[in-house]
């Protein structure tokens, strides 16, 4: 990256910092948790804020007990040291593991900010990173498709243009390969891929750009979707409104 885009990153992640660091982030690490000075478990991060974070393991806590957690974050910070409190418990952890919920209602003003500092590190480095994946283009026609590639390269962003159904499957299905975003049009018409479409935005959190009709209409199934946070649509199809959506 540029040391220009790489201040405009940063000065983005910073604007938005109150905001966020209250909303939990998907932060990689490990976790150990300890109740009354015993060792609990082996847990990982799933995500964190400074209200609170979400870890997974084998081993079943029960909600309103006190723990003490021992935070080693993949963003390369300092081990955290902090009390919660359970606050829920998903699954039953008979051998399939369990997601706890963690709040923490009395943390420091030093403790708020190492969180705040790994929850902008944690968001600058996945726009870093994202600014780096291509996007997928899931169109069947032709000329249309040629059209969406050529506009998307012109921004300067790494594309794949796919143009059946069992195609746009494999690639998003693929373990060794990660997309920025999905774009589609035309299958907003068909219903067998605009069920492929809504499973992957769903499941995986994909962002998807839905360019509508040259009017600006968009059928039903593709109106549903736009409510998704995840999901973008332009208000008309022009380089302008195209570009807006896939950098926003």
């Amino acid at each position: 990256l540029t040391a220009r885009h790489s201040e405009r990153v940063m000065g983005h992640a910073r604007a938005n910092r109150d905001r966020r660091s209250n909303h939990r982030v998907d932060v990689d690490g490990r976790a150990e948790l300890f109740q009354r000075g015993d060792h609990v478990g082996h847990y990982r991060l799933e995500n964190i804020s400074a209200g609170g974070a979400m870890v997974s393991g084998e081993r079943d806590l029960r909600p309103g007990h006190l723990v003490h957690l021992l935070l080693d974050l993949e963003t390369g910070d300092e081990t955290m040291s902090l009390t919660g409190a359970v606050r829920r418990v998903r699954g039953n952890g008979n051998g399939n593991g369990v997601g706890v919920a963690i709040n923490f209602p009395a943390l420091s003003a030093d403790q708020e900010d190492a969180i705040h500092d790994a929850v902008l590190r944690a968001l600058v480095q996945r726009e870093a990173r994202l600014a780096r994946l291509p996007l997928l283009v899931f169109e069947p026609r032709r000329r249309v498709r040629e059209e969406i590639e050529s506009e998307i390269r012109s921004f300067g962003l790494p594309v794949l243009c796919v143009d059946s159904l069992e195609d746009a499957v494999r690639e998003l299905e693929a373990e060794d390969t990660e997309y920025a975003g999905l774009v589609i049009h035309s299958v907003t018409h068909d219903a067998r891929a605009m069920d492929v479409v809504e499973f992957f935005t769903r499941s995986d959190d994909l962002k998807t750009v839905i360019l509508p009709d040259p009017n600006g209409a968009l059928t039903d199934r593709a109106r549903r979707l736009a409510e998704l946070p995840q999901v973008d649509v332009p208000r008309i199809w022009s380089r302008a409104e195209l570009r807006r959506a896939l950098t926003h």
